[in-house]
């Protein structure tokens, strides 16, 4: 018995050993910041390298300062300490777009400017969502009352008319089907969930395409796209890299990106003779305007000139655009809500109706 007992025991503790072992490591990573944990740790670092400070003096500074960002800070320095590039470190912590712009900005220069950018477009992004969130509180409180009510109509008030009035049916009209709409909406969610996985297994200059044809949110995906485009050419524009070296530096970019995809199809058409003009026409998503200043004629300090203030007109075109989105939501809501409304009386009245008619 007592040796059954000390097994017992001894297996419990190599259990326990196990898991300190591995707590560690469970531990030790930090997932992905939220936005505006990432825009904090962009504004504070590129504030920090601006008066001064070296990266490595600005991170042990931020691990020291700020709680909320001093765990993911250490992991960083951590990476740093074993030979290891800044954007290597950061990039568990980021957004891969963030990522593609800091590797690009290190490489090349320019690392502080483009972390005061990434931290303005994660903020006013949390602010648009912030607006969507306070646009949304009212109708959804409304559909919250709507659901109340319908639940009650048909849970207590059908079956008070079918006993008051027993020549009135309350069952749904012969016209609805409710079996066809079963099969009709199993049918369109199967066929959303087929081309949502054709649509993850495209190249991805053909994801892109098929994202900015989507009704009212593809010009929202369309300007990003075309301002994650031009600010990363204006960083290498501003470092004096030629076109030839600009397109070998995104070739050498992450191999899922956009902006590898571009670099390596701008390369084999360079390659093959063809023009940039024929490029733009393949991918609409590409704007005119990238090959017009790359073809301009200008030194490259102009095109990167022309290619930033490109990018901030993209920049302003994207906030506009999601604040007239924002100010459909609403009407649209409301819209819908008001439909469900006279939908339910109908449901509650023409039963009603016509019992009285057949009394006539």
């Amino acid at each position: 018995m007592i040796g059954r007992i000390g097994k017992m025991v001894l297996s419990r503790q190599l259990l326990i050993n196990k898991l300190l072992e591995k707590l560690p490591n469970s531990f030790g990573t930090v997932n992905r910041w939220p936005i505006a944990v990432q825009a904090d740790f962009f504004s504070t670092l590129a504030n920090l390298l601006k008066i001064g400070f070296s990266l490595t003096a600005a991170l042990k500074f931020i691990c020291e300062t700020d709680q909320h960002l001093k765990s993911g800070t250490k992991q960083i320095i951590d990476g740093l300490e074993t030979g290891s590039d800044f954007s290597k470190c950061v990039q568990p912590l980021i957004s891969s777009q963030a990522y593609q712009q800091i590797l690009i900005s290190e490489k090349h220069g320019q690392l502080r400017d483009v972390l005061n950018e990434l931290a303005t477009f994660n903020r006013l992004k949390l602010k648009q969502i912030k607006k969507i969130k306070t646009v949304m509180i009212y109708p959804a409180f409304l559909c919250i009352i709507l659901l109340t009510l319908i639940i009650v109509i048909h849970t207590f008030v059908f079956p008070q008319i079918e006993t008051l009035m027993p020549s009135v049916s309350t069952a749904q009209p012969e016209l609805i089907d409710f079996h066809l709409l079963e099969v009709i909406g199993l049918a369109i969610g199967t066929i959303l969930i087929i081309l949502t996985i054709s649509f993850f297994k495209q190249p991805v200059l053909k994801k892109a395409e098929i994202v900015v044809k989507i009704p009212f949110l593809g010009s929202i995906f369309k300007r990003y796209i075309v301002y994650y485009l031009v600010s990363n050419l204006a960083t290498l524009l501003r470092n004096g890299l030629s076109v030839k070296e600009i397109y070998s530096v995104l070739c050498a970019q992450k191999t899922d990106s956009i902006i590898y995809a571009l670099g390596e199809m701008l390369n084999t058409s360079l390659t093959k003779g063809n023009s940039l003009k024929k490029i733009v026409e393949t991918h609409h998503f590409i704007p005119k305007e990238i090959i017009k200043f790359l073809n301009s004629g200008d030194t490259v300090t102009e095109m990167a000139n022309s290619m930033t203030a490109y990018s901030k007109l993209m920049f302003d075109e994207i906030l506009l655009a999601t604040d007239k989105l924002i100010a459909f939501i609403q009407p649209t809501m409301f819209l819908m809500i008001g439909v469900t409304i006279v939908a339910t009386y109908f449901q509650l009245l023409i039963p009603i109706y016509d019992s009285v008619k057949g009394l006539y």
